[in-house]
């Protein structure tokens, strides 16, 4: 249970790095540590559902783990789901006219680059992906980690023994593959205030 309570509390703090960001307002909102949360439990709970299948679970998890993988899954979904709609119906917060604090004396634009040549401002900070790259990879994070994974959580309640032990094993697997698309876009579709300095109308 502690080791548990240290988990949840290392998520915890590590959401709240980005959310505490505010320089990226993409990851400065309420969605950012709910997801977190949400699908850190996910993920546990669909390595945890094969490991009980596989080696038999106590008496105690055998019928709550089952039921806890689908809801997990659909939970995280829907808050994936919200974080996606959010940033992308959320307003423009800076501006190169705010960030100068020169907006009241009329529209700032660049003059000159700060650099001759790229550096790690911006292929960290300022990373930029096609909107119709995104969309595919979020629907590929979609079907992997959340839809996929579902479907195959619901093999134990149809066919138990050896099915359900491969169909959690293959949620697992496609879940943690969703993720890390997820995560992969998680930053590289924010953008940082510093890139306003580098000719970007607004973050």
């Amino acid at each position: 249970m502690l080791a548990a309570l240290g988990a949840v509390a290392t998520v915890y703090c590590t959401s709240m790095i980005y959310q505490s960001l505010k320089p990226v307002p993409r990851w400065h909102n309420r969605w950012v540590v709910p997801n977190y949360l949400a699908l850190a439990l996910m993920t546990g709970l669909l390595w945890l559902a094969p490991v009980l299948q596989a080696f038999g679970a106590p008496p105690q998890l055998g019928g709550l783990v089952p039921v806890l993988v689908p809801v997990s899954i659909a939970l995280a979904a829907v808050l994936k789901l919200g974080y996606w709609r959010f940033i992308d119906e959320a307003p423009a917060t800076s501006t190169a006219g705010t960030a100068t604090g020169l907006g009241r004396l009329g529209t700032v634009r660049l003059f000159e680059a700060p650099h001759t040549s790229e550096n790690y401002l911006l292929k960290e900070m300022g990373f930029s992906i096609a909107r119709k790259h995104a969309a595919k990879l979020r629907r590929i994070a979609i079907g992997l980690g959340f839809g996929l994974p579902f479907l195959l959580s619901l093999v134990p309640f149809l066919a138990p023994g050896w099915p359900a032990i491969a169909a959690t094993f293959a949620a697992a697997i496609l879940g943690t593959a969703g993720v890390f698309v997820e995560r992969w876009l998680f930053f590289a579709e924010a953008q940082h205030a510093v890139t306003l300095y580098y000719g970007q109308a607004a973050v």
